[in-house]
């Protein structure tokens, strides 16, 4: 069995945790060069894992260390660092893997095909739309189903970030992914004539809208107060066996998207939840 250390304590560190084979790989501990972590057991999906400075890292010698950082200058940073402490085995950059593999969007096919074979009537949706990296993929695979697609287009609102600030749920500021546009977002689908745009704060933009199921929906507003409105619209429109794709469920950085789901539950009944093992803490949500 070999030896793994992860570089990086954060989001993506923490999450790689639960993917790590452990028939193959002994994981020892985290290496980070945040004091306040040292010496300390990080919570993990399976249980507590061990934070050491990366040169106490460097010196177990482990054989393999695994960058789980995003920002490739940091992670540059982290592998130089290592070396200089006389680090002298292998790395792996979890930026390289996750630009190959990706767990959400191919859990999201698997949805995909489950409701077609199932022949599961309803719309699809996405409320967090963003550049639209999601919105294509809905698109392409219901290409003769209406595709509702509901953002600012603009970035997070003023109100959800004063909710995020006074919670301490996140650290949002209004102007994070302002950079996209309808526009820009329709000339990405395959088939725009079948997408319908709400730009605007949510659910303000779902005045005057018919009554309509859905089969599947994309919730990704990463704050509290849009991914509660959004169950709370959603939910109820779901046909049986309809699925709700919920980023960042078990997201650290963005910690109301669990709230909500718990006060959605609190304020009507628990939901069928199944979380996954994604980078970003993704979950499914599905109706009965």
């Amino acid at each position: 069995m070999q030896t793994l250390i992860i570089l990086g304590a954060g989001q993506f560190g923490r999450s790689f945790v639960s993917l790590v084979n452990r028939n193959q790989f002994r994981l020892l501990a985290f290496g980070d060069n945040n004091q306040a972590l040292w010496n300390t057991g990080l919570s993990t999906a399976l249980g507590p894992v061990p934070v050491i400075s990366v040169e106490q890292a460097a010196k177990l010698q482990p054989d393999l260390m695994l960058i789980a950082i995003s920002d490739e200058n940091r992670s540059r940073e982290l592998m130089e660092q290592a070396s200089r402490s006389g680090y002298h085995n292998a790395f792996l950059k979890l930026s390289d893997l996750s630009r190959i593999l990706d767990i959400r969007s191919a859990t999201l096919h698997r949805m995909a095909k489950r409701i077609t074979e199932q022949n599961i009537s309803g719309s699809i949706a996405e409320l967090g739309v963003y550049r639209g990296d999601i919105a294509w993929q809905l698109n392409a695979l219901f290409p003769e189903r209406k595709l509702f697609l509901f953002d600012t287009f603009k970035g997070f609102d003023e109100k959800d970030v004063k909710t995020e600030k006074e919670h301490c749920f996140s650290r949002a500021e209004v102007q994070n992914f302002s950079d996209t546009s309808a526009d820009y977002v329709k000339s990405r689908l395959p088939f725009p004539e079948q997408a319908l745009f709400y730009p605007g704060y949510f659910p303000e933009t779902t005045s005057g809208l018919p009554d309509r199921s859905f089969a599947l929906v994309s919730l990704d507003t990463d704050l509290y107060e849009p991914i509660l409105a959004g169950l709370e619209y959603f939910y109820p429109k779901l046909s049986s066996g309809g699925m709700i794709l919920l980023h960042d469920y078990n997201n650290t950085q963005f910690r109301g998207c669990k709230e909500a789901v718990r006060q959605y539950e609190k304020n009507n009944a628990p939901l069928l939840l199944v979380p996954l093992s994604d980078l970003h803490g993704t979950a499914v949500i599905i109706k009965p």
